[in-house]
């Protein structure tokens, strides 16, 4: 980038900024063409170092970044630019994906992974969530004085895991032939037994299916049905559909976030809770509405919330309920 084109873009702009880390000059080109015929204002680097020196001059709200570069390791440059500016979406484009690449990928917080080659559709879809999850972000209030906010990281596998991940995997070979229309049953046979898919499993299932493993992760993680980490005990279900947001449910997310250090999709390290997202439970009659194991809770707010996170935690050796969903009165 010349002297000229950087002095230009670093004026700001109301516009996204992506910035698009390719040492490919072809790849770098195409993307560059694509995403700003899309209206985005963007800037290509060709090193990792030229990429983190221009984040400690700018900010960018998406970074595109490939993992093989001539100098740093594209995943310590995600790393690095998350550390100093968390709210950057990262997607991440390889020639040489893997299910190890992409877990690392997504727990140093990308939003996609997207296997070479892939499409002009791909890219505009996944910059585009991108954006769409950092303006959610966004609009979440401030966490409460005197609050410490924590992102939880991934819970650790237990002793019994591994045994119980050996014994699945060993199912699946005597059940499966390995053919590649069996994959989907694979990935439910283990999310089954196990209640989440280990890397082990989705390595397996790779292997046996023969299919890239990036394809197996991107299969795992598009359906809502999987899950990555251990489940906790308790499943807490927050509703963001209209009638839930309008009446407060980003409030309840938030409360939960700063109270329990719990974000969507995760499980505190404990294994007491997993915090869940759903589009809608179909009770906008009550809302906004809280499912809390199988029993549904109306008209909720985060100080309902906050008492009734902390009755489960003091009656922790309190079994959930089996059979549908219980509404309680509001």
């Amino acid at each position: 980038m010349n002297q000229l084109q950087e002095a230009i873009q670093t004026r700001p702009h109301d516009w996204p900024q992506i910035l698009i880390l390719e040492d490919e000059p072809s790849v770098a080109q195409g993307l560059e063409m694509v995403l700003t015929e899309e209206g985005y204002a963007v800037v290509r680097a060709e090193t990792g170092q030229s990429a983190l020196d221009t984040f400690h001059r700018r900010e960018f709200d998406v970074l595109v970044a490939d993992l093989r570069l001539p100098d740093i390791d594209g995943m310590e440059v995600i790393r690095r630019v998350k550390r100093d500016q968390p709210d950057t979406g990262v997607i991440v484009i390889t020639g040489y994906s893997t299910v190890a690449s992409a877990i690392e990928a997504m727990k140093l917080g990308a939003y996609d992974y997207l296997p070479k080659p892939f499409t002009e559709e791909e890219i505009k879809s996944a910059v585009k969530g991108a954006l769409s999850e950092k303006r959610e972000c966004a609009v979440i209030s401030e966490p409460e004085a005197g609050v410490a906010e924590e992102v939880p990281t991934p819970p650790e596998q237990l002793p019994e895991d591994k045994v119980r991940i050996a014994k699945a995997i060993g199912e699946l070979r005597l059940d499966f032939a390995g053919h590649k229309d069996e994959l989907i049953q694979m990935l439910q046979r283990v999310q089954n037994r196990l209640g989440y898919l280990p890397e082990l499993a989705l390595q397996e299932i790779a292997r046996m299916t023969q299919t890239p493993p990036a394809s197996v992760y991107g299969i795992a993680t598009f359906y809502e049905q999987f899950r990555q980490h251990p489940a906790g005990k308790h499943l807490v279900r927050v509703c963001r559909g209209t009638a839930c947001h309008v009446k407060g449910a980003e409030r309840i997310l938030n409360e939960i976030k700063t109270r329990f250090q719990l974000s969507p999709g995760q499980t505190t390290r404990n294994r007491k809770f997993t915090l869940e997202t759903v589009a809608c439970f179909g009770s906008c009659a009550i809302a906004p509405v809280l499912v809390v194991d199988e029993t549904v809770k109306g008209r909720m707010n985060p100080s309902k919330t906050r008492m009734a996170l902390e009755k489960l935690t003091a009656n922790d050796d309190e079994q959930p309920s089996a059979g549908a969903p219980n509404k309680e009165k509001p």
